[in-house]
């Protein structure tokens, strides 16, 4: 829980600085260093008792990307600053002017990064693994 908490204040303190500066550039890279650090840590020497990834699982987030992808395309065909089908950019460019909503991205950022290496953890905990 202290992780989570110093992890919501560190995402705070980093969607703060100026974008494109040698600070926000270290503020990123600091928890992509410390999850590959995990990873390389935590990095499973075997199965694991692991179960295959099911092809179903994959589709509904395949079926996302492939719909992000189409209306990028369909809105940068319109000119990209189409009012009726604006491009995914242009909406996380209005997105990112404030810095509450900077924050939420990051955060999710920070939590999609770390899910694959505090679930199988947490799973080991309720002895699922």
């Amino acid at each position: 829980m202290l992780g989570v908490a110093a992890a919501v204040v560190y995402a705070w303190w980093a969607t703060g600085q100026l974008p494109f500066t040698a600070a926000a550039t270290v503020a990123v890279g600091i928890p992509v260093a410390g999850l590959v650090a995990l990873a390389v840590v935590r990095r499973p020497t075997g199965t694991g008792g692991r179960e295959p990834l099911r092809p179903g699982a994959v589709l509904p987030w395949a079926g996302l990307l492939a719909a992000a992808v189409v209306l990028e395309i369909v809105g940068l065909a319109l000119g990209g600053r189409s009012s009726g089908v604006p491009t995914l950019s242009t909406v996380v460019d209005h997105a990112l002017t404030w810095h509450a909503s900077r924050w939420a991205l990051f955060c999710a950022w920070l939590a999609a990064g770390a899910a694959p290496l505090v679930s199988p953890v947490l799973h080991r905990r309720d002895g699922v693994a």
